[in-house]
């Protein structure tokens, strides 16, 4: 079965080297940490160090020869990020949004590991599982607060209130195509296009509205980066979207 993508190399690693470049600039042009990515308020030093990481691991990235030395870089900083979250969950666990901010750092994780080692099979099932409960989690969440992901949907797009419900179904299905292997490299490269849609759709018009708010600038770097996480996954998978099957022969 062909699927969306198999005719077009989707820009994965372009996409995540663009947000999380993004991510670089915000940081350094605001001093500031990356909202959601950097649970923490750092001193300046350590704002900058992460920024210029973040920078350059996405410049690493969108170079072909240059690619999985930042990825390798990108994976130390991300897993460490990953750890800095892990005491705010522990003491709110049920705290949706918190929830959300390590997910993402995970997903960016874990395609800085595929862009690293793209042979490994077992990676490319931690990443799988990863990036699934990711959506899934995305999925509930924008079941969770209906109003407020209404909110950021463009006035003059119909349903403002279905579209919550609708984006969300659609991360969950993704989520666990992705967990079970069925139709998962379709599901990776369709959430993707989703994600992109709301780089031209919701985000940039926002910030030509709101130009020097930070918080814009971090949600559409961010909307490249999980459009690239995505798109990293659907390259990674076999065409029968089942990672598993060269440790079974």
């Amino acid at each position: 079965m062909r699927d969306f993508g198999d005719s077009v190399r989707l820009p994965g690693r372009l996409m995540l080297a663009t947000g999380l470049i993004g991510f670089g600039l915000v940081s350094l042009y605001f001093h500031h940490p990356v909202d959601g990515l950097q649970p923490f308020d750092a001193p300046p030093p350590g704002v900058w160090l992460n920024g210029a990481v973040l920078l350059l691991g996405g410049a690493g990235l969108a170079w072909s020869r240059t690619a999985r030395p930042a990825a390798l870089a990108l994976w130390g900083l991300l897993t460490a990020l990953l750890f800095v979250h892990a005491p705010g969950l522990a003491a709110t666990p049920r705290d949706a949004v918190r929830w959300v901010s390590a997910l993402e750092v995970l997903g960016l994780l874990s395609a800085a590991m595929l862009v690293a080692a793209p042979g490994r099979d077992d990676l490319k099932l931690a990443a799988r599982m990863a990036v699934g409960l990711m959506l899934i989690v995305f999925g509930a969440v924008h079941w969770m607060y209906v109003d407020a992901i209404a909110g950021l949907i463009p006035d003059w797009m119909p349903g403002r209130a279905l579209w919550p419900w609708i984006t969300g179904a659609a991360n969950i299905a993704a989520g666990l195509a992705l967990v079970s292997g069925v139709l998962a490299r379709t599901a990776s490269a369709l959430v993707g296009a989703m994600f992109a849609s709301w780089i031209v759709l919701v985000h940039l018009p926002r910030l030509l509205a709101a130009p020097g708010d930070r918080s814009e600038w971090v949600a559409g770097a961010l909307a490249f980066a999980l459009t690239g996480v995505a798109w990293t996954v659907h390259g990674a998978l076999t065409r029968s979207g089942e990672d598993l099957q060269p440790s079974v022969r």
